[in-house]
């Protein structure tokens, strides 16, 4: 059985879709799949790369880097080449993984749409910071949307949210599959004495939540003992490095840190703070922080009310219940061991790549 999957990036490069993309490719290789990835290059160095860490084969196109985060194929051979070689192959699943990126649409038009599935990872239209910028985005976005729809099979979303966003670019669809991580820890045998120990792990990107973790800290009352990590990096890092210093308690940046520096940072935590505003689909970070018996606290983005259902954390509204939440917690550090579990538990038994998979390939009419 061979699958294609075309994504805008790949680790190590960080990235939510990079790190969903990876999960899929590695549990369809579990299974004994050929599974091939098509993803942006900007450097020589990924460029150069042929193979994953599951055996999948990697295919590269050269891209340059628009706003930041959109890659945009360029002309040349290479490039050529890749979109020839899908052209003539044949695969038994496609993951189209948002609609995005001109290098999705552009392999979504060289493979047959039969057994194609179109992910959504989003719940809203990308925010620019800049009103005409962000009507540019938003045109940007039903475009590639609706030449999308035509050339996949079946259509769904990331999480709940992300599933009923997509009728706003004009698909009607129900069908949410869920994220997933690779591995969770055990149990926690309760935890290091000392403040509340917060962390932050994201883009320093506007709306992403890492100044506002920092002013939310930076408010609580001067009895609440808590500190304060943030791990990331982004076009916002300058500012979020200026209000960490100027903030009277104690916060620290990391930049930006390794995959395993994050599950590190995560699990000598007590709590994971999101109070991310962006249209998140259902970030992935989220699990993780589960999966090493963090408690969250997030606002009410894409997929955190589904996780959160059966409790490991607090969906808030704001900077002002999310500020009550922490000083209450500061008083009793504790708590968030066993609240943490709860969502370790969640995370263990229903958010695996092997469900994931299983939903998104009966998306796509595949019987293994």
């Amino acid at each position: 059985m061979r699958a294609l999957i075309a994504a805008p990036f790949y680790p190590p490069r960080p990235g939510g879709i990079e790190r969903y993309t990876a999960g899929v490719a590695g549990e369809l290789c579990r299974r004994g799949w050929d599974v091939e990835v098509v993803h942006a290059v900007t450097d020589g160095n990924s460029a150069a790369r042929t193979v994953g860490p599951a055996g999948e084969r990697l295919q590269g196109l050269r891209s340059r880097v628009v706003a930041g985060r959109l890659p945009f194929p360029t002309p040349g051979r290479r490039n050529a080449q890749v979109m020839r070689q899908l052209r003539e192959a044949s695969y038994d699943f496609t993951l189209i993984q948002s609609h995005l990126f001109l290098s999705n649409l552009l392999v979504a038009r060289a493979v047959a749409p039969d057994r194609t599935v179109w992910l959504n990872h989003g719940s809203g239209h990308i925010p620019t910071g800049h009103r005409v910028s962000d009507k540019l985005v938003a045109g940007y976005e039903h475009v590639l949307a609706r030449q999308l729809r035509g050339r996949v099979a079946a259509t769904a979303g990331v999480s709940r949210e992300a599933a009923a966003w997509l009728s706003h670019l004009g698909v009607d669809t129900d069908s949410s599959v869920g994220n997933a991580v690779a591995a969770v820890a055990a149990p926690r045998q309760g935890r290091r004495p000392g403040p509340l120990r917060v962390v932050y792990v994201g883009r320093l990107e506007p709306n992403k939540g890492a100044l506002e973790a920092i002013r939310i800290v930076r408010d609580l009352p001067s009895s609440a003992e808590v500190e304060l990590t943030i791990c990331g990096d982004g076009t916002i890092a300058a500012q979020v490095e200026r209000e960490a210093r100027g903030s009277g308690t104690p916060v620290t940046t990391t930049g930006s840190v390794s995959h395993q520096q994050v599950t590190a940072h995560l699990a000598e935590a007590d709590l994971f703070l999101y109070p991310s505003t962006y249209p998140e689909g259902f970030p992935t970070v989220l699990l993780e922080a589960g999966a090493a018996g963090c408690a969250v606290l997030s606002y009410r983005v894409g997929g955190t009310a589904e996780l959160l259902e059966g409790g490991g954390g607090w969906c808030v509204t704001g900077p002002t219940e999310a500020g009550a939440v922490i000083a209450d917690l500061a008083r009793e550090p504790g708590r968030t061991t066993a609240v943490g579990e709860v969502l370790r538990r969640t995370v263990e038994s229903r958010y695996t790549w092997k469900s994931v998979v299983d939903r998104l390939l009966h998306l796509g009419g595949v019987c293994e």
